[in-house]
């Protein structure tokens, strides 16, 4: 309906009496059953994903314009398992009189927990609706770095390791490994990803919600059109399509991407800008499918979507001082003040936590790097468990 409301017909979904959003009947009418995991993407299922993603992005928008229209309030704030659809989000953005937009970086049930939690405190109990200033953030000079003005500190509200509690831990694995002074690590870690390593990155506190935004964060350079595939397929051990989002300084955000507008959580998708865009060969344009996803579109192409957006994640120095170090040491190496950004896990796994969860990961993909607080540890000095290989690890297939 024309207000965003919806009706399904229930005889084509199973969600309601079985473990399985759809059922047989939607297979017939869409031509099949649903794809296994491992199996060949054929067109029939990117087109299923297109249509589910369209009708999707316009129910959003018309439940955006109609709470415009019936609140006249010019701000509006998104939950919900949908809320983490960055397209969606950003057509919402761009494409409503909404002025500003803000979605919870763990919008899912998680999020709606810490709601209720929110709630009690300030609404029965009568404290103040007010964060925490960040605790233990790292900054150069050692004092506390002022929270984010959003109240979130930046999603960094879990669990942290000083260093002996770290050291302990690789002395346990019996990890070689090296300590380096912290204002020391951002240019050596900008000086291994431009030459082409990839960097498990385990620093402050650890993220609240579904994206790593910089404290369990696997990092790589986006220039390189090869370094999508490497570390889907040797790191998180996925198909090799699949999109990684960038982080980008806020101050250099417009130079890179058609948008000035914060994205902290990694929740909005913005087109890379024309000035770093490459154009597109008619030989190239004439793939079809998977194919079409090879192709190198921009100088930035290792985050770079088929059609030129990016999943923008925005750094600030306040909120994120060390992962805004790291950006900022890579862009006086490289003009580039972008990196590669995913969760540091592989498929089938949680995000890391522990200093032993990273180091686990480490040694069971083909990481070249692992970054832990104030030490930083080289593949090729570890010496692997007995039997175990590093490029091969038991997962089971979601």
């Amino acid at each position: 309906r024309e207000d965003g409301s919806i009706r399904l017909n229930g005889r084509y979904f199973g969600y309601s009496t079985s473990l399985r959003m759809t059922n047989g009947a939607f297979d017939r009418l869409f031509g099949g059953p649903p794809r296994q995991p491992e199996q060949e993407i054929r067109q029939r299922e990117l087109d299923l994903a297109r249509s589910i993603q369209d009708v999707c992005e316009e129910i959003l928008l018309r439940m955006a314009r109609h709470v415009h229209r019936e609140s006249g309030m010019n701000r509006l704030c998104l939950a919900g398992g949908v809320a983490l659809n960055c397209v969606a989000n950003g057509r919402v953005l761009r494409e409503t009189p909404f002025e500003d937009i803000w979605i919870q970086p763990a919008a899912g049930d998680a999020g709606g927990a810490l709601g209720v939690a929110l709630s009690v405190w300030h609404r029965y109990l009568g404290q103040p609706r007010s964060s925490a200033e960040s605790r233990g953030a790292w900054t150069p000079s050692g004092s506390p770095a002022p929270r984010y003005e959003d109240g979130m500190s930046g999603a960094l509200l879990g669990p942290r390791y000083d260093d002996s509690v770290v050291e302990s831990a690789l002395q346990s694995r019996g990890a070689t490994y090296h300590s380096i002074d912290q204002a020391e690590m951002p240019a050596l870690i900008a000086r291994l990803l431009d030459e082409g390593k990839v960097v498990g990155l385990h620093h402050g506190r650890m993220e609240f919600g579904p994206r790593a935004l910089g404290g369990r964060s696997i990092i790589g350079d986006p220039r390189s059109p090869s370094m999508q595939a490497i570390m889907n397929i040797k790191i998180k051990f996925r198909e090799s399509f699949r999109p990684f989002a960038p982080s980008v300084q806020r101050e250099h955000l417009a130079e890179w991407f058609d948008m000035d507008y914060e994205s902290p959580y990694m929740l909005l998708v913005a087109p890379v800008s024309a000035r770093h865009r490459r154009q597109v060969s008619e030989q190239e344009n004439a793939l079809f499918g998977i194919d079409k996803l090879n192709i190198v579109r921009s100088s930035i192409p290792a985050v770079t979507h088929m059609d030129y957006s990016a999943r923008v994640q925005t750094v600030r120095r306040e909120t994120s001082p060390f992962y805004w170090s790291i950006l900022e040491a890579f862009r006086e190496r490289t003009g580039v003040p972008v990196l590669i950004n995913t969760s540091f896990n592989v498929r089938g796994e949680p995000i890391v936590c522990t200093p032993d969860d990273s180091y686990r990961c480490f040694m069971k993909t083909n990481m070249d790097i692992l970054v832990v607080e104030s030490f930083i540890l080289y593949k090729d000095e570890q010496q692997p468990a007995a039997g175990q290989a590093w490029d091969t690890v038991p997962l089971a297939l979601d």
